[in-house]
């Protein structure tokens, strides 16, 4: 793009500006907006993690307090079946079986686990008939250990292996009084509901603080599930959850951050583990990396959208100071076209008390300055050429006047003489012959004259001091002044040039005194220094006042300034009225102008 008006460029500068200056407040707008939004996202997880960790740390507290009371009221029970023990020991059974239902279907089944095996086992939530998971014979074993060492022992989850669905355990000893003498006191585990836990962790509502895509979940050491995955079903012990978040989480690690879940999505997840005794197990709070960042989003259109906003205003305040800082501009470009086209009536508005108003202004008296500098210049050129015409005019009447007063009326005389020797005798035409003889020196006498005065051929054969004395010889002899002539320096390589407008200064200036100041003595000095000229001519007569050669000077003091110009030099006149007139010109010698020029009469 071609950039070529003022205006455009100012708007370009300011929108460029404007375009950067809004990029940057928009991107780091942006970036913080998304780091308090990612923030608080985190901290929101953070929280609901620590709710649900509580809560399953309550769960299995609460579990543990009801297998302990369950365990004193099993104690005092005989190890027998209720379904064929009749009387008292039948009561004591149905009362247990009922008091395992009322903690709230926490328990799916129990077992009552004697020094042999297996005393007792039953549903809990319907009735005694309905089977109850198959506890392995290692776990038994494990648990006898265990429960000997604790008094409570919370298993992991374990696998039934004829329906292959997840159960956990809970044990406790009931120090029963031994009957038989096989038993010498029993265990009573408990097979904790996996739907209990779910209710904790397993939340599809959009409005629990996870969205569509949050969830909670634990892991254990395996890595693998410990409840129900939102998007994967029946998924307990059977999906695998080797990321970031899990790992560092069964390391005793806490914390938040983005990364990728078991579905391989982006998300934002805070973990750590639950600390309940017996099991290592991780929780998990996560949501969708791309539905958290739905707000950030949101926020970013927003600021786009405000953004655009602002820099349409931005551009049109851009243009609207733009035209009010290049009209003038623009009015000052069209008149110093103008101008130049030679209209100096120019009279611009100032509207301002700016820099712009002071350009103007100055431009302004600059416009006046020259309108005016112009006419005097047309009036000096005018007065120039005007010069030039009348010094031509005026040469060409005193040659007129000298070739008719003086060759002129010689020839007439030599016309008459001859003519008149048809009427004499020998003797009279040799006297007459003589005296045309005579005539004819003199009239080649002023030939030579005239010659000298308008190109005097001494300037080059000669070197100008001999052209001076010959000079200031014709004057003295014709004027009747008397003229004092001092000549130092070498003048041998002056330029020609400057010798011709040396000599016609000199000769004008003499022209000037024997007309004008009515003088009876001149004292010239003419002084060549090693880069200097320096001509000073001094005259004794009546002078003229200062006012009369600045308002009135004529052509000779006209023509003299003249020369000196074009001869680089300065000079200087000086005068008072009664006491004589001094003329001083100094002249480089030294300058390309006088050496290479071609000096013009």
């Amino acid at each position: 793009m071609k950039v070529s008006t003022l205006t455009e460029k100012l708007i370009l500068y300011f929108v460029l500006l404007g375009i950067g200056s809004i990029t940057i407040i928009t991107t780091v707008s942006f970036y913080n907006t998304r780091e308090a939004l990612m923030s608080r996202t985190f901290d929101q997880l953070t929280s609901l993690r620590i709710v649900k960790k509580n809560q399953i740390r309550q769960f299995y507290a609460d579990r543990t307090r009801d297998i302990t009371l369950l365990a004193m009221m099993a104690g005092s029970i005989p190890p027998t079946s209720p379904l064929t023990d009749e009387g008292r020991s039948h009561r004591e059974w149905e009362k247990l079986i009922a008091a395992l239902r009322l903690p709230g279907n926490y328990f799916t089944a129990f077992y009552i686990l004697g020094r042999e095996g297996i005393l007792m086992k039953g549903g809990v939530n319907d009735t005694l008939v309905v089977c109850p998971p198959v506890i392995p014979e290692n776990i038994l074993s494990a648990l006898r250990a265990q429960v000997n060492d604790r008094n409570v022992v919370i298993t992991d989850f374990l696998t039934d292996k004829h329906n292959g669905e997840p159960f956990q355990l809970i044990a406790i000893k009931t120090n029963s009084p031994a009957k038989d003498n096989k038993s010498g006191g029993t265990i009573l585990i408990l097979a904790v509901s996996i739907q209990a836990i779910n209710t904790i962790m397993l939340n599809n509502d959009p409005l629990n603080g996870l969205g569509s895509s949050g969830e909670t979940y634990l892991v254990g050491p395996d890595y693998l599930m410990r409840s129900t995955s939102r998007f994967q079903p029946n998924s307990i012990l059977r999906t695998l959850v080797k990321t970031q978040s899990a790992t560092d989480a069964i390391s005793g690690i806490s914390g938040a951050i983005a990364t990728n879940d078991y579905r391989g999505v982006p998300v934002l997840s805070s973990y750590s583990l639950i600390d309940v005794p017996g099991l290592n197990w991780a929780i998990l709070a996560e949501i969708d990396l791309k539905e958290a960042m739905i707000p950030i989003y949101e926020t970013r259109t927003r600021i786009l959208l405000l953004s655009v906003i602002i820099m349409v205003i931005f551009f049109a305040l851009v243009w609207f100071i733009s035209r009010r800082i290049t009209k003038p501009l623009i009015l000052l470009r069209d008149a110093t076209v103008n101008l130049g086209k030679g209209t100096y009536d120019i009279d611009l508005p100032v509207n301002t008390r700016d820099e712009i108003g002071s350009l103007t202004n100055s431009f302004n008296i600059m416009a006046r300055q020259i309108k005016e500098k112009t006419t005097e210049l047309q009036s000096e050129r005018f007065g120039r050429i005007q010069s030039v015409f009348d010094g031509e005019e005026m040469e060409r009447q005193r040659l007129s006047r000298e070739l008719h007063d003086g060759i002129g009326q010689s020839l007439i005389a030599i016309k008459l003489r001859l003519e008149n020797l048809l009427y004499q005798d020998g003797k009279d035409i040799r006297n007459s012959i003589q005296e045309l003889k005579n005539y004819f020196d003199q009239i080649i006498d002023e030939v030579r004259r005239i010659s000298n005065n308008l190109m005097p051929s001494v300037l080059e054969v000669f070197s100008i001091p001999i052209a001076f004395r010959n000079l200031f010889s014709e004057t003295e002899e014709h004027s009747g002044l008397r003229i004092h002539f001092e000549a130092k320096g070498n003048f041998d390589e002056l330029d020609k040039k400057i010798k011709t407008y040396i000599y016609r200064l000199t000769q004008e200036a003499l022209n000037n005194i024997v007309k004008h100041a009515e003088a009876r003595e001149v004292k010239v000095t003419l002084y060549l220094d090693t880069d200097l000229l320096t001509l000073m001519i001094c005259d004794d007569g009546k002078g003229f006042s200062p006012e009369t050669i600045v308002n009135n000077s004529g052509n000779g003091i006209h023509n003299m300034r003249e020369r000196a110009i074009l001869l680089q030099g300065q000079i200087d006149i000086r005068s008072t009225p009664l006491q004589g007139t001094t003329i001083i010109l100094k002249v480089p010698i030294i300058t390309t102008y006088a050496k290479n020029q071609n000096f013009s009469r």
